[in-house]
Parts: C-alpha cells; structure tokens; sequence
C-alpha cells in the first residue's frame, strides 16, 4: 500500500500548522507574557532588535543564554517589534516546519510512505504542538538537527564523503549548540561516527572529521570570544549550565518525591543557596558546578538512583500535565476550557500507546541498516546521556521526538508493504 506524499504531506502540514494555532489560541494566548524561560528569551530578543547586545536586567553583559534562538526571534522583533504574538508565530512555523523535515529524514533513510508516516505522528505529537505555543529554543533546536541528519545521516558513513556537506553539517552544529548547548554531545558524535563507521578510506574519514569539527568550532568561536571580551572568561555556550547541574542533583532530591528525575523548584529550594545566593554570574556557575560534582563524588550510590529517576521520568509515557509550573512536563492553563480538559485527559499518554511501541518495533526491523542510521542511534544516545546527568524531562526529550517519529514511520510501511487485499482483491503495492 502505498501513500501519496503528494496528496497526503500537504494535508498533513495545514493539520499540523491549524493544531499548534489552536493550541496557542485555546491554552497559551498569542498575547501571553510567558513563563519559565520564556521572558529571558523574549527580553534578550528584543534587547538585540534595539540594539543593546546581550545584556541582563541590570544592564551589564551576561551570557546566561545561549545566543542564536534570541538572535533570530530578534530578527522578527526587529519587524515587528519586542512583540510576544510575533514570537510565538515564529514558533509555529517552526513546528510546521519540524513535520516537513521530519517527513525528509524518513524519506531519504527508508520510503516516502514511512516519511508521510513519520510526518503525521510529528503533527500530531502533543510534546511538540506544546512547544510550538511557548518562546523557547527547542523548536530552533530541532530543525537545525533534522537538517544535519538530512545532509549527514547518509554522508557520515559514505565512501566519498563530500566535504561542502561536512562544512556545511560542522556550521549546523556549531549553530545547534549555540541554541541549545544540550546538543553539544550529539554534535561530538558526529566525527566518531564518521571515523568509526564511515566506508571511506582512513585518510578520507580522518579528513572529514577535522572538517566537520573545525567548521563547528569556528561557528561557536566568535560568541566565546565575545564573552572573553566582555566577561573577561571563555565560555562557549551559556553560563547556565552549573545551575542547572546542581538543580538537578543534590541531597533534597534524594529525599522528597516530588523532585525525583527533575530539578528542585524553586531555584531558592536547592540546599545551601545561601551560599550561591551572593555570586556574580561566572562564579555562580563554577561553584554550582562545584557544588554538584562535590555531590556525585561523596555520594556516588545516590547518584545512581538519580540516573535511575531521571531515565524513568526522560522516557516517561505519560506528559505529566501540571498547571503553570516548570518542573519540565507539558503545563497548561487549566483557566482555560481546552487547558481543563487537557488536564482531565493525558493525551502524551494515548500518543505514547502508538508511538513507543511502533517506534521499538522500527529499531528493530530496521537494524540492517545500522550503520546509516548511526547519527538517528546516536541523536537517542546522546539526549539520553544528557538525562541522565542533569534531569529527565519531555522538554529535554524533545529532539527525539522526530527519530521516534522515523522509525515508528519505518514500522507502518513495513507492514503496508506487506499488506494484501482479501482474495479477489488487488495486491497493494508496497
């Protein structure tokens, strides 16, 4: 049975752009102020559209936030002004635009019947309608991801291994992880897969690494040498990171229930912020990150029981629906009609019947093609890590989303391929 991407794709993007809309209109608000992360971005946004730079509430320079997705969503500013409707439409159609690729991705790797598969379930996942409606990175996140798997998913592991694309896939990656320094792991998988798995001469695979590699760096080199400039200290993504590690483990975690797998909320809650409390940015950060490895080293047996909550809570099937908070599950407005009734019904849930099992499914009848799907393996590998060493959360999850996507697309045209009419009928083609 084959489906017709040309009939089917466009009826596929206008329901996923008329469902990330309603989903903004009936739960979030075009007009919405935002929460959680939301009004950093938008204050950095429009601080760069009227030409302040990066800068903190204060006033002084900060690199607290990665830099790219605040440098487009200015862009639009820049148009429209510091305007949180306008960011918000930038969301959408970057959501629109997620189903797109991931339709590319699976029809590239496996059939244009498993990319129209894989597009429908992307229009349809409530992670990534969710995301859509909210003025944060991991929509930017992931279009840049797509494309690196489009340009690389088969180039890695080719013979020829043309280097305008590894430029190319190193400028995506440095780009990726100045949106969301969570993808530098996945980037670094990049070139060991190339040298690893690659069918090219050594010579060939050595040289494409250091191309991939040395465009990537390149790409982040300029916002770290700004931040040596005006912070007098290299730092290559954010200065959020060592927070946001502590937040993540730490004793009061252990002990209360409610933080297992996510982070201690608020900010102020996590043990011995007295001592954080006082400090600039730059030492915030590296006593944060001390005060978190200084936990893993003397703890080490709960370190492991936190890997475990926080692998249960990453690869949860349930969205964990809240109202208003930040603890990283999908929350909603529960004033609003479409807000109570999402409460009352976990539609993550009813996604996740379908999707993880076809997607389990998918990786296994799809293994033959294990060295082509290297960067898909490793795009679940390295979020997964990253789960594990900071909080498992859908939000974090959101990048593997679209491989779940593609190999529960995998599955359904494998079984189609194989489907026949009842006797008397025509066979359908696969």
């Amino acid at each position: 049975m084959r489906l017709h991407p040309k009939i089917l794709l466009p009826v596929i993007l206008v329901a996923a752009l008329a469902a990330r809309i309603a989903f903004c209109v009936a739960v979030v608000g075009f007009h919405s102020v935002g929460w959680g992360d939301e009004p950093d971005y938008h204050r950095h946004a429009a601080d760069l559209a009227a030409g302040r730079g990066f800068i903190s509430p204060e006033g002084e320079p900060t690199a607290a936030r990665p830099p790219l997705y605040p440098v487009v969503l200015s862009a639009v500013y820049r148009v429209t002004g510091p305007s949180h409707a306008a960011g918000r439409v930038l969301q959408i159609l970057l959501g629109a635009g997620i189903v797109l690729l991931v339709y590319i991705v699976a029809a590239r790797l496996f059939s244009p019947t498993a990319g129209v598969v894989a597009a429908a379930l992307t229009a349809v996942n409530p992670s990534l309608i969710y995301l859509s409606a909210l003025i944060m990175t991991e929509n930017l996140a992931i279009v840049l991801l797509l494309l690196m798997l489009i340009l690389l998913a088969k180039e890695a592991v080719s013979e020829r291994l043309a280097p305008g694309r590894l430029a190319l896939g190193g400028l995506l990656g440095g780009a990726s992880c100045l949106t969301r320094p969570d993808s530098a792991p996945f980037v670094l998988l990049i070139p060991f897969v190339v040298l690893a798995f690659g069918r090219a001469t050594v010579r060939r695979r050595l040289a494409g690494a250091a191309i991939f590699l040395a465009v990537a760096v390149a790409a982040i080199l300029p916002w770290a040498a700004r931040n040596r400039a005006v912070l007098g200290e290299w730092v290559a993504f954010s200065t959020h990171g060592g927070i946001t590690f502590y937040e993540s483990n730490n004793m009061r975690i252990v002990e209360e229930p409610a933080f297992r797998g996510s982070v201690v909320l608020p900010r102020t809650a996590v043990p011995r912020w007295d001592e954080l409390a006082p400090l600039g940015e730059l030492e915030l950060d590296r006593k944060a990150w001390e005060m978190g490895r200084e936990f893993a080293r003397e703890h080490p047996d709960h370190m492991l029981r936190l890997m475990g909550w926080k692998f249960q809570r990453f690869w949860r099937l349930r969205s964990g629906l809240r109202v208003k908070d930040t603890d990283g599950a999908i929350s909603v407005d529960g004033s609003r009609p479409l807000g109570e009734m999402l409460l009352g019904a976990d539609v993550g849930w009813l996604y996740s019947l379908v999707a993880m099992p076809l997607f389990l499914l998918g990786m296994a009848v799809t293994a033959r093609k294990w060295r082509t799907l290297a960067l898909l393996y490793a795009v679940v590998a390295s979020n997964t890590l990253v789960a594990l060493a900071f909080h498992g959360s859908l939000r974090a999850r959101s990048p593997v989303e679209p491989v779940i996507a593609v190999f529960a697309g995998a599955t359904m045209a494998a079984l189609l391929c194989r489907t026949r009419l009842q006797p008397g009928g025509a066979a359908l083609a696969g």
